[in-house]
């Protein structure tokens, strides 16, 4: 039995690899992040079913709870790097949400933004990159959100391997110095690469944006 009903909304993210076809031996290599990402995902009850395949370079999951959004949104793109991400967010009502897997199972209103979230970020004609979109049935929610994150889109345009490594080591140890120990390099180092990549706007927006979800859903 269906456990949604129309009163209860969901967040639906669809991701798509970047330029798939160019990675070597990508199944592989994309099946060994989404098992770090979904292992990681569900121990923190960010999700509600491990992520799905759709796809070749493309797959999906249900959030639980719409402020958990922006974390599941950096935690992709960091643990997918060197690999760049389309990453659309759909909210709505759904079907079929406690039945695995759920792109053979789940579907519904939550599921349809996102796609189309998907088909708009990556189709329409603009001077700059877009690679996160929120298609969520509140415009004024989703002018705030698109704005923030098409700005952040913009910043990691130019994100290194070196960088991503640095915060990803950073996220694992919350400690610039246990960092720096285990890159093997000093302090003053560390704490330019995670300035260079933008880590402190990241986590910054991780938290406004967490904050205004709350308040809008």
């Amino acid at each position: 039995m269906d456990t949604a009903t129309s009163s209860q909304q969901y967040s639906v993210i669809l991701a798509d690899v970047v330029d798939s076809r160019k990675i070597v031996s990508f199944s592989s290599q994309r099946d060994l992040r989404l098992d770090a990402v979904s292992a990681l995902h569900l121990k923190n009850g960010l999700i509600l079913s491990p992520y799905t395949v759709t796809a070749w370079d493309e797959f999906q999951t249900i959030v639980s709870r719409p402020e958990h959004i922006p974390r599941v949104l950096f935690d992709l793109r960091r643990l997918f790097s060197p690999f760049r991400l389309w990453i659309a967010v759909g909210m709505g009502a759904a079907t079929g949400v406690d039945r695995q897997p759920i792109n053979k199972y789940a579907g519904g209103e939550a599921f349809e933004r996102a796609r189309a979230s998907a088909d708009r970020m990556k189709t329409q004609s603009r001077k700059y990159r877009i690679l996160t979109n929120f298609e969520t049935g509140n415009a004024d929610f989703d002018t705030i959100a698109n704005a923030i994150y098409h700005l952040q889109d913009s910043l990691l345009e130019g994100e290194t391997e070196k960088q991503w490594a640095t915060i990803n080591l950073q996220e694992a140890t919350h400690s610039m110095e246990q960092t720096a120990q285990r890159l093997g390099l000093n302090i003053s180092t560390v704490s330019r690469n995670l300035k260079r990549g933008y880590y402190w706007q990241m986590i910054d927006t991780i938290d406004a944006m967490e904050r205004i979800m709350k308040v809008h859903f």
